[in-house]
């Protein structure tokens, strides 16, 4: 039994070592966790409970993709648009936006691909307990032809009334401050 106790406590406290530290800088920023609502298109591996980042590049405009849980890139609301304090880990570089690209036609989705840019990013775009939310539309995780070869999984965007892409799980991307 205390073998028990002593593995519990254990795993417990490798657990809550494991868990980032708040950013004490922007006391309100968030990372966004994907809830898999349409299991059956969803990625293998799944990415469920995975965050969504960015690899920053010298142009200033990258491709959003997922990391597990834990991992993922501090976000901030400012105004109207949500994106991040610097594009690079450093104070002095520019702030950065999400930036979301409708197309697409009246049923079908654009495969672009929703980007972190240095600007102020995509204007309308909110976060409430039911996730990150832009234009009635919703959020899926894509990989496959016509799409970032460089990257597993990105994130794209659906219209409302347009269909998920085959190579696509809709998601929800929620709030984790």
């Amino acid at each position: 039994m205390q073998t028990l106790i002593k593995t519990a406590l254990f795993a417990s406290a490798a657990m809550a070592a494991s868990i980032p530290i708040r950013d004490v800088t922007y006391p309100d920023a968030f990372r966004l966790s994907v809830n898999v609502t349409s299991p059956a298109y969803d990625s293998q591996p799944s990415v469920q409970g995975q965050e969504l980042v960015y690899t920053p590049n010298a142009g200033c405009s990258a491709n959003t993709t997922f990391a597990p849980a834990g991992q993922g890139t501090l976000f901030r609301v400012a105004g109207n648009t949500v994106g991040v304090a610097h594009y690079f880990d450093d104070e002095s570089s520019p702030s950065a936006g999400l930036v979301i690209t409708p197309g697409g036609t009246a049923t079908v989705p654009s495969t672009n691909i929703v980007k972190v840019q240095c600007s102020n990013g995509t204007t309308g775009v909110s976060v409430t307990s039911s996730g990150l939310a832009y234009d009635g539309g919703s959020f899926m995780a894509c990989s496959g032809v016509g799409y970032d070869e460089n990257l597993p999984v990105v994130l794209s965007f659906r219209q409302a009334g347009q269909r998920a892409i085959i190579s696509c799980a809709v998601i929800q991307l929620l709030p984790v401050y």
